[in-house]
């Protein structure tokens, strides 16, 4: 949103800034709070683990002072239908650690989801919370959704691709014509003034773009419509498909599916679950049977499948949805080359299937890895803290920009950039901009009306 204070600008310079400073300007408090929120998730587990310590801290189920060994799960079902005998349990999530909980996840009468913590170890129900007002989850909410349920999402993604926008003319805007340190690489502190505020937007931002440019490719395959579409390639290109999507898994009785047609007869989308990995998200996944119910005894058979010696903990257990639904066990450790999801009938306590890293296709990997890194998980505490400081680094030269735009705009104005007489967008920056509205439809749908309102607009007819 600032110019470089050269006293000779480039051919289409202002043309280029008045892009930056409308991309800018409408996503810079948006991404503040996308990023601010991100920053805090960065830490879900810390903060739930904190927020929850009074139900969620127990005494190491195994150890000398104890001398306990975790239950077995189906004793612990069994204690929390005690507690709750007129519910349904949907899910349960497995302890990260000895001295955690496990959380059972269940429906009441009513319809109303409770998570019910039990000590595995003492085979006590610890305590109960409401899984809508967990701080971490409306973080999440916020972080995906701005509050805003599905149009949020589609809000959410515009802001992200947009970020592109902002971020590529930023660089062409920023590249120096005369290298030096001062003003191109370190901030003009002792000039004060408009000049210090252009240097402490546009210097953070160009050693953090390529961060920046990774979290938001990293994000986008979750996003509304750009991720749904970019997984629905896969039909079409077995190199994007998110493993084993479009091929069909057996059914109960072991017959593959003949074609496509009825793989989608056959088979059904994985339950709406925002802990499952995108690549089982957008696969489909086999029936059951239909007959009976196998107990949770024979899942828990099958979780030495699981590779958490290696890997650690991040086991989810989904109960069966629907007549035909399916056990789905889903390990999604910290590594994402660690994944793997089961699917058990719960009518024969058949495994249906059995989905590792080395399934997913090429994308898929790189999609899981970028998922991963995205949250700081791939790589340790040394990833939060990367991201959290990429985080802090975005909202400080997004607030310097919105402060040089402040200070420099004629009073009562938006004062954006006035375009001169001969003022051309250079041509690498259109193949750029068009290359950005071809992969991301939605940018290309909103720069239509902008590029519409510039023809029109009374500046340009003068």
């Amino acid at each position: 949103m600032a110019s470089l204070d050269e006293p000779v600008r480039p051919h289409g310079y202002r043309a280029v800034w008045r892009w930056h400073f409308y991309a800018a300007l409408w996503t810079a408090p948006l991404l503040i709070v996308l990023t601010l929120s991100g920053a805090i998730y960065l830490f879900d587990r810390e903060i739930d683990a904190w927020w929850n310590r009074s139900v969620q801290t127990v005494a190491p189920a195994t150890g000398p002072a104890t001398g306990h060994a975790p239950l077995p799960l189906a004793q612990q079902e069994a204690l929390v239908l005690a507690a709750h005998p007129q519910a349904k349990v949907l899910r349960v999530r497995l302890p990260f650690a000895a001295n955690e909980a496990a959380i059972w996840t269940v429906r009441g009468a009513d319809g109303s989801a409770r998570d019910v913590y039990l000590d595995p170890g003492r085979g006590m129900v610890t305590g109960e919370r409401d899984p809508a007002f967990q701080p971490t989850n409306l973080v999440r909410k916020v972080h995906g959704t701005l509050l805003g349920g599905e149009i949020g999402s589609h809000v959410v993604e515009l802001v992200a691709c947009w970020t592109l926008v902002m971020m590529a003319t930023g660089v062409w805007l920023w590249w120096p014509r005369r290298w030096k340190a001062r003003g191109v690489f370190v901030p003009r502190l002792g000039a004060g003034g408009r000049r210090m505020w252009r240097d402490l937007h546009a210097i953070p931002s160009i050693f953090n773009a390529v961060c920046v440019i990774l979290l938001v490719l990293t994000g986008l395959p979750w996003s509304a419509f750009w991720g749904t579409q970019f997984a629905k390639l896969g039909e079409a290109v077995p190199f994007i498909a998110p493993s084993p999507n479009f091929h069909a898994p057996p059914e109960a009785d072991g017959k593959p599916a003949a074609d496509l047609h009825a793989m989608h007869t056959m088979t059904a989308k994985p339950p709406e679950d925002p802990k499952l990995p995108w690549t089982i998200r957008h696969s489909m996944m086999p029936q059951g049977s239909g007959s009976g119910m196998t107990g949770i005894a024979r899942i828990e058979a099958l979780l030495p499948l699981l590779d958490r010696a290696q890997f650690g903990e991040g086991v989810r257990i989904l109960y069966p949805q629907g007549a035909k639904g399916v056990f789905t066990v889903s390990y999604v450790p910290d590594k994402a080359e660690g994944q793997r999801t089961l699917y058990v009938d719960p009518g024969t306590g058949r495994l249906l299937g059995n989905v590792g890293w080395a399934d997913y296709s090429p994308v898929a990997k790189a999609v899981e890895w970028g998922t991963m890194t995205h949250m700081g998980r791939q790589y340790g505490l040394a990833n939060q803290l990367a991201n959290l400081v990429v985080c802090f680094l975005l909202i400080g030269s997004v607030t310097a920009g919105l402060v040089l735009w402040w200070r420099r705009r004629p009073q009562g104005e938006l004062g954006a950039p006035a375009l001169q007489p001969g003022d051309r967008m250079p041509g690498g920056v259109k193949a750029l901009l068009a290359a950005l509205a071809v992969l991301f439809p939605l940018v290309g749908a909103t720069m239509l009306p902008i590029l519409v309102w510039g023809r029109l607009s009374p500046q340009r007819l003068r």
